[in-house]
């Protein structure tokens, strides 16, 4: 986020450069500022795009980013790496922690403000509404041209763009991050605000260049202004000069403030002998915090999960798939009796401890839910569940036990297709089903991470934990599988189809049918042929020795103590 005022101090002293200014360079880019800046991006070619109110979806931001990172190509300004967070520092956890009480306070307004059913397309939330932003993108660039220089670093990436630079002559940083002014750079070396570029119809660009930034204000470098502002906000650029050449750089207070941009890169970290390793580079950033503590033997890890867009009057969408997460945890955080899990209760984030599995007792539950997931694909398979549903139609298994009422099925097939109605229910029942499909790819996840790392092992739960990645390969990207309220409708396929899934569905998680409102007795008619036909395939599968009502039945099963 970078120190309040800094950037607008130093605004009068930017440069404005050309694109032959810059050609030849290489553009160290920080990906999750280029995950927000592509979302902007994407939010104004909705608007541009269509008179009728929308927000973009998660495919919609990832090619704004790669339209953005082409165009810089284009312009002889080469990509040469893009850098994403894999590990949380210490001294940064409050700062997330008032993001996500920032977060939590805008979405309770929105609530507050429209108290009934109705609820406008959430544009107010900005990137609140996106708890995935930076993952999918760093998914999408994974499966891109930019793939072979696309990282995770073991810290934040505009930490970590630093030193990058440095191994690049004339290098060009792009960040949100005005921090990196406070970095000792090449003289090379130039910083570029994403909210400064343009780069269509005609590239323009603003960046600064620190060693002249410097011989302006008359100081050795930007630490001691950086410094000062921090003190006192309010002062005049004179007054801040002025002091910024009187202070005493040997006090602890300047020593503390300045040491993060001075330190070296140590070594002393787990992710330094790992993190190249391909299931570290592919998780998404939480999992990935939570990796790096517990190879780094941190007690109780702490994992910050997503902000997710949700109503404060209903229990916290992150009920969902709780035991498919300490399943996941328990992988990785074998040492461990408990960790850590920051998510809404009630009106407010909280942490909320979760309990691990034993070791000796996880092989048991592997197997379990490995045999529940291998039934429902080849469910799936039989009834030719269209293969963008298969996870969804699961999520939806896993959240209908919890809710007091349930969806009908109109509002469930609005969800998958994303046809925002307007309604809180709508909201919170896209985060419950967020919250199950994240979990699922929590799982999968960690349980790359261990095979990784114990593959040559002779662990009881070896066997099992590879047949549970097996049944997991094949869960769709966040692109494809998580819709926002408000963004563009998908097609859904043949509805009725998708009704006669959901009547089985309904019925193997032990949940009345709701009754939905018919316009006309067709449709009435309509409803009753889909419950027959449920019912008959109910019947039929009985008769099988594993059927989705099996799995749905441990899957919606309390766990056990």
């Amino acid at each position: 986020m970078g120190i309040a005022g800094f950037a607008r101090r130093l605004d009068r002293h930017a440069t404005r450069y050309s694109p032959e200014d810059l050609s030849g360079s290489n553009a160290v880019i920080d990906g999750p500022s280029l995950a927000y800046h592509a979302h902007k991006l994407a939010l104004a070619a909705a608007v541009n795009k269509s008179n009728v109110s929308r927000i973009p979806s998660y495919a919609d931001i990832a090619q704004q980013a790669l339209r953005w990172l082409r165009a810089l190509d284009a312009i002889n300004i080469k990509v040469s790496t893009i850098l994403f967070d894999g590990a949380l520092p210490k001294t940064k956890q409050h700062e997330r922690v008032t993001r996500n009480d920032r977060y939590n306070q805008q979405v309770n307004g929105l609530r507050s403000n429209y108290p009934s059913e109705a609820c406008p397309i959430p544009t107010s939330l900005g990137p609140a509404s996106y708890a995935f932003l930076a993952p999918a993108l760093r998914e999408t660039l994974g499966d891109s041209e930019y793939a072979s220089i696309t990282s995770t670093v073991p810290g934040e990436a505009d930490d970590w763009c630093a030193p990058y630079a440095n191994k690049h002559p004339k290098s060009v940083i792009f960040s949100d991050d005005t921090d990196l002014l406070l970095y000792d750079f090449p003289g090379e070396v130039r910083i570029i605000f994403f909210r400064d570029t343009d780069l269509w119809p005609e590239p323009k660009l603003k960046g600064y260049y620190p060693p002249r930034i410097c011989q302006d204000l008359g100081l050795s470098n930007l630490g001691t202004f950086a410094y000062c502002l921090s003190q006192d906000p309010f002062k005049s650029e004179t007054a801040l000069i002025e002091e910024a050449q009187s202070v005493n750089r040997a006090s602890g207070s300047y020593h503390n403030f300045i040491e993060r941009y001075t330190t070296g890169f140590t070594t002393a970290n787990p992710f330094d002998t790992q993190w190249a390793n391909p299931s570290l580079q592919n998780l998404d950033v939480r999992t990935s915090e939570f990796v790096f503590q517990s190879l780094d033997s941190t007690p109780k890890p702490t994992i910050y999960l997503p902000f997710l867009v949700e109503d404060k009057h209903r229990a916290s969408a992150w009920n969902i798939g709780q035991d498919l997460r300490a399943v996941a945890y328990s992988f990785v955080a074998a040492e461990q009796s408990n960790v850590q899990e920051h998510r809404r209760k009630a009106q407010k984030v909280t942490m909320h401890e979760i309990e691990l599995y034993p070791l000796h007792d996880l092989p048991a539950t592997v197997r379990t839910y490995t045999e529940s997931i291998r039934v429902w694909l080849e469910w799936s398979t039989k009834r030719k569940v269209p293969g963008e549903l298969v996870w969804p139609l699961y999520a939806i298994g896993m959240v209908l036990p919890e809710l007091n009422t349930p969806p009908s099925f109109a509002q469930l097939l609005r969800i998958l297709s994303g046809d925002f109605d307007n309604s809180w229910n709508f909201i919170h029942l896209t985060a419950c089903l967020h919250a199950g499909l994240y979990s699922l790819r929590v799982v999968k996840q960690c349980v790359d991470v261990w095979l990784s790392l114990n593959n040559d092992s002779s662990s009881p739960l070896l066997d099992h934990a590879k047949q549970l990645q097996l049944g997991l390969q094949q869960i769709g990207s966040i692109s494809e599988l998580f819709l926002v309220p408000g963004q563009g409708k998908r097609a859904l396929g043949d509805a009725e189809v998708v009704r006669e899934l959901l009547v089985e569905i309904y019925a193997s998680a032990k949940v009345e049918v709701p009754l939905e409102r018919k316009s006309n007795k067709k449709a009435k008619k309509q409803q009753r042929e889909a419950e027959r036909k449920g019912r008959r395939k109910q019947e039929t599968a009985t008769q099988t020795d594993s059927n989705v009502f099996d799995v749905l039945a441990f899957m919606n099963a309390a766990r056990k103590s």
